[in-house]
């Protein structure tokens, strides 16, 4: 399945619309002062509405569009909030002859989304797009497009049209939504008082070096700092999902370290580094710290050796598999059970489920009637045939892209499990689970 990860900077327009929230600015006090009173508000001046109504898809990508309408410009808010609602009159939007035949009300962030991104070109797909532009919702735009594309309804130029146009978005994060703030770099001192009572409490499990001790700290003191941050528009980058993680790059940076890894593996266990970087590492943390920082790259080299020796091993070892043609069928009546649901479907897209005599394709036309119900599956691992995979059981995806000898794709398999395992490179949070209070160990084992 196709997937494309350039997210428009719009997921930064909109996502206050919930709780239109009263958000502090960042510049100067003047300027606070004012900003401070600015509040998301229903736009019924019919100068601005005809404004909104008349943005083209041209004008709503220009620079100069977003500076002038929603940036604070010489102590002056600006024009418009992304979370600001009006109403769109019958009539107002979609193309020629298929035009709103209704009034509905929305968001100028999202207007403006729809305006620049689905009304000319992907109006047949998704009509209006009227849900919180967060990264969840762009991933699931970015898979109902991966299957128009696949499926024909939408072409190659399009999809490339939309992937320019959020790319030369992607600045505008700048003006929309910063990531940094003052009331950010704040926070260490805000949350110095909790800081010093939490080390305190915890000072033995602390020089033990407990991993579930660091974490229940981190999470209060995560806690304390969202309190504190409720109200600031560096927040919005975070509820949007679009970039920095709360529990990792945030943490690390104005809160504290947390347990790592032992770098020694002869020793094994786990550290706890208790310094943050906006305050620098201490002294007594700096070795740690430094020895830290091996983890990443060498994950990042060994992983990346053994996953290159590992794809070759794969196109080696299936390279002679292959998809036999459209409409071939091996006739077997082996099948998978499997109950889908909205997390697991888009695996099974494009399989075929067995319906009595008849084998029906799950596409995006169909797949919502069999979310929630378990089926039987025809599966290329059960296929029967001796001449390659028939394409009943490989499923029509091979065929629809064109792609027969997918033996020589097989890497694919191994260099997704190289990339995740890369992670430690980015990521080095330790993260642990009660497997007894989650879990149960009578679950686990099956014992009483």
């Amino acid at each position: 399945m196709t997937h494309f990860y350039s997210l428009s900077s719009l997921v930064y327009l909109e996502s206050l619309m919930a709780n239109k929230k009263e958000p502090r600015h960042r510049y100067n006090s003047k300027e606070r002062d004012m900003m401070a009173k600015r509040t998301s508000k229903t736009i019924t001046d019919p100068k601005e509405v005809n404004f909104l109504l008349n943005i083209t898809e041209e004008e709503g990508q220009k620079l100069s569009f977003i500076m002038d309408n929603f940036c604070p410009f010489k102590g002056k808010p600006p024009r418009f909030n992304p979370y600001d609602i009006f109403i769109v009159p019958a009539g107002a939007y979609g193309p020629e002859g298929k035009k709103n035949k209704q009034q509905f009300t929305t968001t100028v962030g999202r207007w403006v989304y729809n305006k620049v991104f689905i009304e000319q070109d992907l109006f047949d797909l998704f009509h209006y797009v009227n849900e919180t532009l967060n990264k969840k919702m762009f991933n699931k735009i970015n898979v109902i497009m991966s299957h128009a594309l696949i499926e024909d309804k939408i072409t190659l130029d399009v999809l490339k049209k939309y992937v320019l146009k959020t790319q030369k978005f992607q600045p505008y994060c700048n003006v929309l939504c910063p990531s940094i703030t003052e009331e950010v770099m704040m926070i260490p001192s805000q949350i110095k008082k909790k800081k010093a009572e939490l080390f305190k409490k915890y000072e033995k499990e602390l020089k033990e070096n407990d991993p579930v001790t660091s974490q229940k700290i981190e999470k209060e003191l995560l806690a304390e700092a969202s309190k504190y941050m409720k109200d600031d528009d560096f927040m919005d980058l975070v509820n949007s999902g679009a970039r920095l993680s709360w529990g990792n790059n945030f943490k690390n940076t104005f809160v504290f370290r947390g347990a790592v890894k032992e770098s020694d593996p002869a020793k094994g266990g786990y550290t706890i580094i208790k310094s943050n970087f906006a305050d620098g590492m201490s002294p007594e943390d700096y070795t740690d710290f430094a020895n830290s920082l091996t983890g990443g790259p060498y994950a990042r080299a060994k992983k990346t050796e053994v996953g290159g020796a590992w794809e070759k091993m794969f196109v080696r070892a299936f390279q002679h598999l292959r998809v036999l043609p459209e409409g071939t069928d091996c006739g077997t009546k082996k099948h998978l059970t499997i109950t889908l649901t909205e997390d697991n479907i888009g695996d099974w897209m494009y399989s075929y489920v067995i319906e009595g005599n008849n084998l029906v394709e799950i596409t995006s036309d169909n797949m919502d009637k069999y979310i929630g119900k378990t089926v039987k599956l025809r599966y290329s691992g059960l296929c029967e045939s001796k001449e390659g995979i028939c394409s009943k059981c490989a499923g029509h995806l091979f065929n629809r892209i064109g792609l027969n000898e997918v033996g020589l794709a097989s890497y694919q398999i191994c260099s997704v499990i190289k990339n995740i395992s890369m992670k430690a490179f980015h990521d080095g949070t330790v993260k642990v689970t009660n497997i007894e209070k989650k879990y149960g160990l009578n679950k686990i084992f099956g014992t009483k």
